[in-house]
């Protein structure tokens, strides 16, 4: 795959980076196709390189004691994926492929020495982690256990849509395909609670699931109802 400084700044992380600091990642980029359901690396491997998603989508999650998954992050195109950037820890998460994704790929020994020299990287990387922190936050609130599970719901949903919506006839759609069970995962509750929590917000007209695909018809009702 060709690709040029201008493919690169298109991506969320690259746009405020120099273009020759761009140039120097580019030399050592090498794209990886991930399918869905292919596992990039499991919880305490090693991981030698760093990742971005170019194309597609990667969950990200771990285990529960009881052995469920719990979706911790869907990161779309322009993220990155190291959660150990500059340590090298043994990962402590899952990432996999959400649909059919290109990823980027540079080597740690690479893009480290490039973090120390480039103030604008390191700006970069401390503001994806920033953000990670941001959601973490908010996803705890949000999984409080005084909160309604259709609300918990509605705020999740609010947030795919906002991340990955597009507009079409009858609202917003979130793009990735989701199942109920990976809906579950991310909310943390068993599938069938979902079911009926999805149930009584599409008889609220707030909702609606059709092809494995999530539309949210009243995208300010449903930030309402989840405020409520």
């Amino acid at each position: 795959m060709n690709l040029s400084v201008k493919d690169l700044k298109k991506l969320s992380f690259f746009q405020g980076l120099p273009d020759h600091v761009i140039q120097t990642l580019l030399n050592s980029i090498h794209t990886v196709p991930l399918k869905k359901g292919q596992i990039l690396f499991h919880a305490h491997d090693a991981v030698p390189h760093i990742y971005f998603v170019f194309q597609g989508e990667v969950l990200i999650y771990n285990l529960t004691k009881h052995g469920s998954r719990k979706i911790i992050f869907l990161l779309g195109p322009g993220h990155l994926i190291n959660h150990d950037v500059l340590d090298g820890r043994l990962s402590p998460v899952f990432c996999e492929g959400a649909g059919n994704t290109v990823l980027f790929q540079i080597p740690r020994d690479v893009f480290l020495p490039l973090m120390e020299e480039h103030t604008p990287l390191m700006h970069a990387v401390m503001h994806e982690y920033e953000r990670n922190m941001w959601r973490m936050g908010h996803q705890l609130k949000n999984t409080a256990g005084s909160m309604l599970i259709e609300r918990k719901i509605a705020a999740k949903l609010w947030k795919l849509g906002r991340d990955f919506g597009v507009q079409t006839p009858k609202g917003i759609m979130i793009e990735p395909e989701l199942t109920m069970t990976m809906l579950a995962d991310m909310v943390g509750v068993p599938r069938e609670t979902i079911s009926r929590a999805c149930k009584n917000l599409t008889e609220q007209n707030l909702l609606i699931y059709q092809n494995r695909h999530f539309l949210l018809p009243d995208p300010d009702g449903l930030a309402i109802f989840y405020k409520m």
